[in-house]
């Protein structure tokens, strides 16, 4: 064979790579998966082991270079060897270019390896042999060292983006549409122009490279920190450039708002140690450097260190959910959309009316004991005093913040039904069933009406004529403007305790609200009636016969007579007394009593 000439098949079938290899991805040890054991009739015995750091394997399409030496078994002579020539082999793994037993015999090995592989005909040149070295039906010996390869991958699975690695990058992260990163690219056309840029700053997926993005943005979300790598593109891609690509940094960027909204955005510029972020309790030592509107600094900041308690709104919103995503040593620039999410007097930020961006390092903090590890009455415990601070959260008015405590409470208490201790697991279920309906009372301030709803509904699987969450079930259908829900809720309520005045005010509400929504069906049966010819117009809702419908004056049989006073309006009145919204329920402040029928009103359960 001449010194460039591949070992061919001998008219042989080839396997096309490793068996089950085809997709296996070589970038990180997640995606790693050892190969089947070779074949009987392919025999492997390694002879110098690849360094302990070499785990890697080439997969079929990488492009391989390795040094071999032929003999045959019969004599031990020499037919063939890359060393004697003084030039490796290269040819691309599992694309049939060599003989069968080259494909699935290197598909096993790492980097640096030296491995003997002895073949039988049918892995090697068959009953044709190759002339006049290799004779008809021989076993072949071969001592292969596998040097290096290009993983190469094809993108988008039709040939028109090759990806060639030419460079390993390190670490295991890799960016992600939204994180931001830093590159440099050179963009080879057709014509041959060449566009070089360094140092390009890049948001994944923003689309701004024009025809380019696409294939970049690909191409990224499967490349390491220093990775380097050349794109070879079909017309259809990048408009048929060559891109030399290199990965200089990256800088992940999260969502951290409560509504995931992008209100509050945290981005990565220093890594931080390990894995573990402050959980609720945690002691925390955060160094918030600087605050600027985006290019000035904001007047009256002060640079501190704030030690603050996870989870207590010891500190603003925005740096309450910012920490709780961060890892010790890690620096973040935060950008907050929402002044009021921001605003914190302990750094001089006060009446705030721009957004804001903070430079940010999590400088340390103590976690608490897992509550994985905790007792049945330390649970318990924890969870009443959670709740206790959630209330807090939630009549100082910052709602979101209350809710996640109430979230996380209901999270820990999910799992008590193997409480050995009866009284714990009564006094769980009650500190759960409040906590249940304080989250309803934060939707229903939030206007998240679907979502008071569900948590009403988790008390009332339990309970069912509790008049709390039978009420703000109510609210929670009127926000949806689900009438009749919101009416037959309401009646149940008045038939628990006849002298509620919030269901009483709330039903009339709801009685005016469907009749308004009749009135318009009315016109919009009447415009299809028009449209179809003649014809009476039904009145909307008669088959349904509803009971508030049953006269004009809007008495409610379930309601006593109202005195009608001059100028009075008639609109649900409440003594919940957190002062933004009349018609919010006040918070369940007791673990512990049972929810009788009592009054809606700012009565604490």
């Amino acid at each position: 064979m001449s010194d460039d000439e591949l070992p061919d098949m001998g008219g042989m079938d080839g396997m096309g790579g490793m068996d089950g290899m085809d997709d296996v991805s070589d970038d990180e040890m997640g995606d790693y998966a050892p190969p089947s054991e070779l074949p009987e009739g392919i025999n492997k015995e390694i002879l110098t082991e690849a360094a302990t750091g070499n785990w890697k394997k080439p997969k079929a399409g990488d492009e391989v270079s390795v040094h071999y030496v032929g003999t045959l078994e019969a004599d031990g002579s020499e037919f063939d060897s890359s060393r004697s020539r003084g030039k490796p082999l290269t040819f691309t793994l599992g694309q049939g270019q060599v003989i069968q037993g080259w494909d699935k015999g290197v598909a096993t090995m790492k980097q640096g390896e030296v491995a003997k592989f002895t073949l039988s005909p049918e892995f090697a040149y068959g009953e044709e042999g190759s002339p006049p070295k290799i004779p008809a039906n021989a076993t072949l010996i071969f001592e292969v060292e596998l040097l290096s390869w290009v993983s190469k991958d094809d993108l988008f699975n039709d040939g028109g983006v090759i990806k060639s690695r030419l460079k390993d990058g390190s670490g295991w992260k890799k960016p992600k549409t939204g994180d931001e990163v830093k590159m440099s690219m050179k963009v080879t056309k057709v014509d041959g122009s060449v566009d070089e840029k360094g140092g390009l700053e890049y948001t994944v997926g923003d689309g701004s490279l024009g025809p380019l993005s696409t294939t970049i943005d690909k191409a990224l979300s499967d490349m390491l920190k220093g990775e380097e790598a050349q794109l070879k593109c079909s017309p259809e891609y990048a408009e048929g450039a060559t891109i030399d690509l290199t990965l200089e940094e990256m800088f992940e960027t999260k969502d951290v708002s409560f509504a995931k909204d992008k209100t509050m955005m945290k981005k990565a510029i220093g890594e931080g140690e390990g894995y573990d972020t402050p959980k609720e309790t945690a002691k925390v030592k955060l160094s918030v450097e600087s605050a600027t509107d985006g290019t000035v600094a904001l007047p009256g900041f002060t640079a501190k260190v704030l030690e603050f308690t996870a989870g207590n709104g010891e500190v603003c919103d925005a740096l309450e959910c910012a920490v709780a995503e961060m890892k010790k040593g890690e620096r973040a620039v935060l950008t907050v959309t929402v002044p009021a999410q921001a605003t914190e007097v302990q750094l001089g930020l006060a009446d705030l009316t721009s957004p804001v961006v903070f430079t940010l390092e999590l400088q340390e903090f103590e976690a608490p004991k897992s509550t994985w590890n905790l007792s049945e009455q330390e649970k318990v415990d924890f969870a009443a005093s959670r709740k206790d601070v959630a209330g807090g959260l939630f009549k100082s008015g910052r709602t979101h913040l209350a809710l996640e405590r109430y979230k996380k409470i209901v999270e820990l208490l999910n799992y008590t039904d193997n409480f050995q201790d009866a009284d714990l697991k009564t006094k769980a279920k009650d500190v759960k069933r409040v906590c249940e309906l304080n989250k309803a009372a934060c939707y229903l301030r939030l206007k998240e009406h679907a979502e008071a709803k569900k948590a009403c509904e988790e008390v009332l699987k339990e309970e069912s004529q509790n008049v709390k969450a039978l009420y703000r079930r109510a609210q929670a259908e009127c926000g949806l403007k689900n009438f009749q829900e919101c009416i037959r809720d309401c009646k149940r309520v008045l038939e628990i305790d006849s002298q509620n005045k919030d269901a009483r005010a709330l039903l009339r509400q709801a009685q005016v609200g469907q009749k308004e929504e009749d009135k318009k069906s009315k016109g919009l049966f009447a415009n299809m009636c028009k449209a179809l010819g003649k014809g009476p117009i039904p009145e909307p809702g008669k088959s349904q016969a509803p009971e508030y419908d049953s006269d004009d004056d809007g008495d409610d049989p379930m309601l006593p007579a109202f005195s009608e006073e001059a100028g009075q309006e008639d609109v649900p009145k409440s003594t919940e007394g957190h002062g933004d919204d009349p018609m919010l329920p006040a918070l369940e402040e007791e673990a512990g009593k049972k929810d009788m029928p009592r009054s809606t009103e700012g009565e604490e359960c």
